[in-house]
């Protein structure tokens, strides 16, 4: 990928290590105005650190054998140029993933997703939120599944800065679909039936149209959007007071 800084202030990196016939992905988010960094190991979350003065490695593990990424800046003027990065697994150096001269494989063979024709609205705090549904059909014809997510529209705008960041600075950029539409709230109704309607169709279109990019769906972050939640993931606490509660709100737009 170069040196050269991702989108707003993000670079991501990437490298493929095999292991024991399997292959495993290590990605490096670095947001560069606040020196801090994310490992993930197969899309999980392995280390989170702020560097402002010394950078050392940051290690991680795959069956018993230690790896490490090191980012260096040599001199200070190296940050209008953009960082370097060296990952290193069980003492060999791993080549960088390269997606405008690599094929990596697909992570997403078996994995079909749609935006459904419905939506919910929540009420959060003080305002109200819109939930589109994707279904997801995961697995191959004989073991597969199909379940249902609920995504903000805040989430793909994510998704959609994850993956051009992992693409910054190649020709690889201009195959991707325009980002999501955004629209000011003081002068549209976002929880508007026919608004919602809309967005739902381009939110739509926008991923058919991922699907149809090989190296998109190679990338982690991508395939992690359709990830099917955990029991971990759907628990959740909530504060109760003395005050009567008021009645739960949520609407549905069909």
């Amino acid at each position: 990928m170069g040196n050269s800084v991702g989108t707003l202030g993000w670079v991501i990196r990437n490298w493929r290590i095999e292991v024991g016939g399997k292959t495993h992905w290590i990605q490096l988010r670095h947001y560069t105005p606040t020196a801090s960094f994310e490992l993930f190991l197969d899309g999980e979350e392995v280390a989170s650190e702020r560097k402002v003065t010394k950078m050392e490695p940051i290690s991680f593990s795959i069956g018993g054998a230690e790896g490490k990424v090191t980012p260096s800046l040599t001199t200070y003027s190296q940050i209008t140029k953009g960082f370097t990065y060296k990952c290193t697994f069980d003492g060999q150096k791993i080549p960088e993933l390269v997606f405008d001269t690599q094929e990596p494989e697909s992570l997403c063979v078996h994995i079909k997703a749609r935006l459904l024709p419905c939506a919910m609205i929540r009420k959060s705090g003080d305002s109200k939120i819109v939930y589109y549904k994707v279904e997801v059909t995961n697995g191959d014809p004989l073991q597969k599944e199909t379940y249902v997510l609920t995504k903000r529209f805040s989430d793909f705008e994510k998704l959609d800065h994850l993956i051009r960041s992992s693409f910054s600075g190649h020709q690889l950029m201009s195959n991707l679909p325009p980002k999501p539409s955004k629209s000011v709230k003081l002068w549209t109704d976002h929880l508007e039936k026919s608004f919602v309607q809309q967005r739902r169709g381009e939110l739509n279109r926008y991923l058919a149209k991922l699907f149809t990019l090989p190296k998109v769906c190679a990338n982690p972050d991508f395939a992690g959007f359709f990830r099917k939640p955990t029991e971990e993931d759907k628990f959740h606490v909530e504060e109760e007071t003395d005050e009567p509660s008021p009645k739960k709100e949520a609407s549905k737009i069909d």
